[in-house]
């Protein structure tokens, strides 16, 4: 059985209820703006890793957003997290510090929501939602939209599905000329490429913020091309890094196995034309744990969120489970019942090159899907499903 990406279980694990989650937050070290390079040319600016210890806690409990946050045109926060056969809207009226329930996106019995991402679109009373659903064994990424800055949703469309292949994780990114993307989780993608088992991120986009998903054709985004290599991709997010030139941070399995096993891992590649083609001579491992000396294998980093901080570097808060004892966690293993703590990486002198990591959060082991959002130039938020029915932040 080929080792499977630790997100894909979800349709089987996640109970009807809100997951945990920690808010934290942080002050990054300010970086001057940097001009988009041209293509080839090397980013240099002085670009700091997060101090140890620099995280401190927001709000210790309570409901929150689950990953993703947008900020509404009237500054208020929003941000979505499935109960099973619903999505919850969560608003925070006070910059991420506290969070309150604002209404229902969808509610179906008979339909498991996941995946839940939110973009406002800037300018507008607009807000886009997407996820993944799972009904009678095949699944779909869906969008909805509201046009009254999240206080009522109508479906909008359906991106990829019903398929039998998973396909979920949605990630909504708006380029810099307007055009919305969705980016996700694909199965089929990499089945119809002749790769059965593989899993590879597609990316699908409109010309502007409406009409169908037909601008961009169906493009590959990431997958691992080596012979031999098994290329499972999926949890993406994606950042600008100046005009058309994109980032895109992924999580993966180790192409060829550790000590007869296929850790998690975390990749990154880049695009010079806004989504439209992907670079691979850009395609760089962001973090890899550990190898244990004792079984021989890898331990895991996993559910990568990547953002752009302060115009300067990308950081990348994702989750691990290096510092435990024993051997590591299947990367096959649902997430409820693998070790992790929270930790962080940035770019550097470029954004090819990244830093040692530095622990964000470690008082608990049983955590998933980190998410983060600058509220303000370098004052970065990251929210923590630590999977017991609260929510964690910290600054």
């Amino acid at each position: 059985m080929l080792p499977t990406l630790a997100k894909i279980h979800r349709a089987s694990w996640l109970p009807a209820r809100l997951m945990a989650l920690t808010l934290f937050a942080v002050s990054l070290p300010a970086c001057e703006p940097d001009v988009p390079p041209e293509r080839g040319e090397t980013v240099v600016r002085s670009e700091e890793a997060l101090p140890s210890g620099g995280w401190q806690v927001l709000m210790a409990s309570g409901g929150a957003p689950i990953r993703s946050i947008t900020r509404r045109s009237d500054g208020v926060l929003l941000g979505g997290a499935s109960t099973g056969h619903g999505i919850t809207v969560w608003a925070s009226r006070d910059n991420g510090a506290t969070w309150s329930v604002h209404g229902s996106v969808v509610s179906n019995p008979a339909v498991e929501f996941g995946d839940v991402t939110m973009r406002a679109i800037p300018g507008t009373h607009t807000v886009f939602c997407a996820f993944r659903e799972f009904a009678n064994g095949q699944f779909r990424v869906t969008v909805t939209r509201s046009d009254n800055d999240g206080d009522g949703w109508v479906y909008d469309s359906t991106v990829v599905g019903p398929v039998s292949r998973f396909v979920g994780a949605p990630f909504l990114f708006q380029r810099a000329n307007g055009d919305l993307q969705v980016y996700y989780d694909s199965e089929p993608l990499a089945e119809q490429g002749g790769y059965p088992g593989h899993q590879w991120i597609a990316m699908q986009g409109r010309t502007g913020t409406t009409g169908p998903w037909t601008a961009y054709g169906v493009v590959t985004v990431s997958r691992d091309k080596r012979a031999g290599a098994l290329s499972r991709e999926g949890m993406a997010t994606v950042v600008q890094l100046g005009g058309d030139r994109l980032m895109a941070v992924v999580e993966g399995v180790e192409p060829f196995a550790t000590g007869g096993a296929r850790a998690n891992i975390i990749n990154a590649v880049q695009s010079w034309d806004g989504g439209r083609t992907w670079d691979d001579s850009l395609r760089r491992t962001v973090y890899q744990s550990r190898i244990d000396p004792a079984s021989g294998r890898r331990y895991n980093a996993y559910v990568p969120f990547a953002i752009r901080v302060g115009n300067g570097p990308v950081g990348v808060a994702f989750c691990t489970d290096e510092d435990k004892a024993g051997a590591p966690d299947l990367s096959s293993s649902p997430p409820d019942q693998r070790n992790c703590h929270v930790g962080f990486v940035s770019t550097t002198t470029s954004f090819e090159t990244w830093s040692a990591p530095s622990a964000v959060w470690t008082a608990t082991s049983r955590n998933y899907t980190p998410g983060l959002f600058e509220r303000a130039p370098n004052d970065v938020i990251v929210v923590i499903d630590t999977l017991g029915g609260n929510r964690v932040l910290r600054r």
